[in-house]
């Protein structure tokens, strides 16, 4: 019988997310989160801030809706909850093509009605996980 290698927690997460849509061992953010500045915050930052305050923050883009009006509604989830972004038509034809990616580092205004916020995007930029994936095992 030939030994493999034990899958590393990286690669579990990635079959897990593959297969289940998923990650019931946490989340990938948390991965991520120290590879990132002290100047991205978490959703949970991001609920005791005050309207206007100008904030960066990156998620895992769970949905993106763009209904009859002219915004363009992102979810975006962390390891902490949710973080739910607008993004108006100047900004998105803009950027397009990198709000395509599954996970975004997005800049811009909060913006609060009643007991919810929002963040109204300024800026966009797609993270890669790339660089967190392990190398292919290639055999000659």
């Amino acid at each position: 019988m030939i030994e493999l290698e034990t899958p590393r927690q990286w690669e579990n997460m990635q079959d897990e997310y593959g297969s289940l849509n998923l990650y019931p061992s946490g989340h990938i953010m948390a991965r991520m989160r120290s590879r990132l500045g002290k100047e991205v915050l978490t959703s949970r930052d991001i609920s005791t801030l005050p309207e206007n305050y100008r904030i960066t923050t990156a998620g895992l883009v769970i949905r993106r809706q763009r209904p009859h009006s002219k915004v363009v509604f992102i979810t975006l989830e962390d390891e902490f909850g949710h973080i739910p972004c607008m993004v108006f038509p100047k900004v998105f034809d803009r950027w397009e093509y990198q709000f395509k990616s599954p996970i975004l580092i997005v800049r811009g205004k909060l913006s609060r009605r009643e007991d919810t916020f929002n963040v109204i995007v300024e800026y966009v930029k797609p993270l890669s996980a790339q660089s967190k994936i392990p190398p292919s095992k290639d055999w000659h």
